[in-house]
């Protein structure tokens, strides 16, 4: 018998949430490397790189976490409507 495994859409979002706290602390990071670059410290190329992950790496997360919320409000519908129904019989 095959398993089903359940995603905990709660789970995900507080793992996004964590994620994006995460990565913001590492863009300012990037932003503290590209303002030495500036003063002659380390590699511009280098600091202007990893800014630029570190903001895709954001805005990946932003998207990650609108995604969760978006499905934890189609399952608070879901149960909501299942919750009617039996209500109703």
């Amino acid at each position: 018998m095959p398993v089903i495994t359940y995603v905990n859409p709660l789970s995900e979002l507080a793992t996004a949430q964590s994620s994006l706290s995460q990565y913001q602390q590492e863009d300012t990071f990037a932003e503290q490397l590209v303002q030495l670059a500036i003063y002659g410290y380390g590699d511009p190329a280098v600091a202007r790189h990893i800014l630029a992950v570190t903001r895709a790496n954001i805005g990946n997360q932003r998207q990650r976490e609108e995604f969760w919320i978006n499905m934890i409000k189609e399952e608070k519908q879901s149960m909501k409507k299942a919750w009617d129904l039996v209500k109703d019989s």
